[in-house]
């Protein structure tokens, strides 16, 4: 089924939303928003505003949702118990790809942490010397509609577990799930909710699609062996911790990574001197999942070796600042769980810790054993005082600041006075709502403040 000629309902006119909006021009589809400040703009927009009743959504064949609006909640959004009532088919804006009938060969990545970097460096690696036409798009912030699709456009798509959630007929060529821990449990009620939308990328594969899981955690591993009972497509099982007789790992040395394919029984040792990126622990994972969509797309080696000179890591993940007489600065703000911010602080020594915002559910629970390379830890905001104690209690002396301009001016005061290298390290482990808009707003408030604090030198 497409949506040729058929009706659709936009809730929700976020960034996804507005653009299928525009995109989706013809003259039966309607929007709505709750916020009255963005339908003003639409309606300037010369988009249509309907409310979500009854009447207007009767004869509605689709309600698409913006990714925040849970569907599955226990009080839902009335658009939503409308569409229920009526049996109208809910989606995200990434099953649109399916229902605009696009024949593109479509990557599409999850995981709890790295997908927006495992994206990034999937598409730079395919762009390279245009051995294919790869465009970034889905939850990494650029809606698909954005793009200027041509027929041969591979399309590698960041997808949420609350855009998977709602996938129907969508299938993906390549699926890839890197890891799950616990992360917007509050959203989706459960950690088998939570597992279940994630498992979803897999959903409509067939027999000629391939599976990447990552099966570095207990989540993943317990999903690969399951996974043909319950799936069609070819798995291809990664790791970074354990070797694989049957799938592709790495090893990391002092001056070098080797991976190991054992589908091929093939390896290659590529120095460290030639990826450009910062090799934490997260970006080993997302670096092994790039390297295993080049080999199933039978990129060449020595080209993909190559194109490691051209990534990039994305703003705010682990992103060097600079440094300042005897400390560097690395801005993490997107760690908003304690699995993200462990792969920041054991891939450092000697390192001021700077964390803080408003909590997850389970706080900084399970990260006690991961310590070893914090010489002082500074919390603020909103969860701050509960940090500070819980770290003092696994003895990592910890400062204590309300706002982050004064925990960075602290750290820095206080690295400063250190007779040894320090690495200031900005992985807040909790969301960024007490203070911030967002992640990015408070990245980019940490990187100011450190400039505004110290000379930075690249």
């Amino acid at each position: 089924m497409t949506i040729i000629n058929r009706s659709i309902f936009i809730l929700g006119l976020g960034i996804s939303g507005m653009s299928l909006a525009k995109k989706l021009n013809f003259r039966s589809i309607y929007c709505w928003d709750d916020n009255s400040e963005i339908r003003g703009l639409a309606k300037k927009q010369r988009i249509n505003i309907k409310e979500p009743n009854l009447k207007n959504l009767r004869h509605t064949d689709f309600l698409v949702l913006s990714s925040g609006i849970n569907h599955e909640s226990k009080s839902p959004h009335n658009a939503v118990v409308i569409a229920k009532s009526l049996k109208i088919p809910i989606i995200s804006d990434i099953e649109l790809i399916h229902l605009l009938g696009l024949k593109n060969y479509l990557i599409g990545i999850t995981g709890t942490n790295g997908k927006s970097s495992t994206t990034k460096f999937i598409t730079d690696s395919l762009r390279h010397k245009n051995f294919l036409n790869a465009q970034a798009c889905g939850n990494i912030g650029i809606p698909f509609t954005e793009l200027r699709i041509k027929k041969n456009s591979v399309l590698v798509i960041e997808c949420s577990s609350f855009q998977l959630s709602k996938i129907n007929n969508l299938r993906f060529d390549i699926a890839i799930l890197l890891n799950i821990s616990s992360d917007h449990i509050d959203w989706h009620m459960s950690l088998n909710n939570y597992i279940n939308s994630k498992e979803k990328v897999f959903k409509n594969q067939t027999l000629s699609d391939h599976a990447i899981i990552c099966i570095d955690d207990k989540n993943c591993n317990n999903i690969a062996n399951q996974f043909k009972k319950k799936y069609k497509s070819k798995l291809i099982k990664i790791s970074v911790k354990k070797k694989l007789n049957d799938g592709i790992y790495l090893k990391e040395s002092y001056n070098y990574i080797t991976i190991f394919n054992s589908i091929n029984s093939k390896s290659i040792k590529i120095s460290k001197k030639s990826i450009n990126i910062p090799l934490t622990k997260a970006n080993l994972q997302n670096f092994l999942a790039t390297y295993t969509v080049n080999f199933i797309l039978k990129q060449n080696i020595n080209l993909f070796v190559e194109s490691l000179k051209n990534i990039e890591v994305l703003d705010h993940r682990m992103e060097y600042i600079g440094k300042y007489k005897n400390i560097c600065f690395y801005n993490d703000s997107k760690s908003t769980n304690v699995n993200s911010s462990i792969s920041a602080i054991e891939s450092y020594e000697n390192i001021f810790w700077i964390l803080g915002g408003r909590k997850k559910v389970g706080g900084l629970s399970g990260i006690e054993k991961n310590l070893n390379n914090i010489l002082k830890s500074f919390a603020y905001g909103e969860s701050g005082e509960e940090f500070k104690e819980f770290l003092n209690k696994c003895g990592i002396n910890s400062i204590y600041k309300e706002s982050l301009e004064e925990i960075i001016f602290k750290a820095v005061e206080l690295a400063l006075q250190e007779k040894q290298k320090v690495n200031i390290i900005f992985s807040p482990c909790a969301s960024s709502f007490d203070q911030f808009k967002n992640f990015e707003d408070r990245g980019n408030f940490f990187k100011k403040t450190v400039k505004k604090s110290v000379k930075i030198e690249k």
